[in-house]
């Protein structure tokens, strides 16, 4: 009895071996075939499609007609565009055109001069104290006084030549 299970057992050890190796032998033969199934009246189909160089070729030059339709597009809407150019002082808030700069050394008898090194640097009721624009911290949080001290630190603008020695400020952005 033990004899006739060995002889089954191996019988069908061969039987799925010889299986392997068909299966095997069967999908490299259909390696480049893609199959598919498809369910139509109750019945049960099975199609074979074998893609192409053509259709490959196809979908690359569509992929990359897009590609150039896409960049020419992006070009075209940036070609309106124009620099604006600056005729005063930067308005952006942190990054305002500075040419006085320093510590306040000595304060006019007025109280609206003050000197920085060489420089003497005189205000009006045109000055504007503070920095303007869209990014600027709101005038409350601003370290700027229009009371000038010896000891300061002042920044600000002038229109006019600091090598002069003598400026009115058009603005000053810090006075503390």
């Amino acid at each position: 009895m033990e004899e006739k299970q060995y002889k089954s057992a191996l019988s069908k050890l061969r039987i799925s071996e010889d299986f392997q190796e068909r299966m095997i032998l069967r999908l490299k033969l259909e390696q480049n075939r893609t199959s598919y199934t498809y369910i139509r009246g109750g019945t049960q189909y099975m199609s074979t499609a074998t893609a192409t160089k053509g259709k490959k070729i196809t979908v690359w030059a569509i992929s990359l007609a897009a590609c150039a339709a896409i960049t020419f597009g992006i070009y075209a809407s940036n070609q309106n565009s124009t620099p604006e150019q600056v005729t005063s002082p930067p308005t952006i808030g942190a990054k305002q055109q500075v040419n006085i700069d320093g510590v306040i050394e000595e304060v006019g008898a007025d109280g609206k001069s003050f000197r920085i090194g060489d420089l003497w640097v005189s205000v009006n009721e045109n000055t504007t104290y503070g920095i303007s624009g869209p990014t600027a911290p709101d005038p409350s949080e601003q370290l700027v006084s229009k009371e000038f001290k010896v000891g300061n630190t002042v920044s600000g603008f002038t229109s006019e030549d600091v090598a002069s020695g003598k400026v009115t400020a058009n603005a000053i952005y810090n006075n503390f």
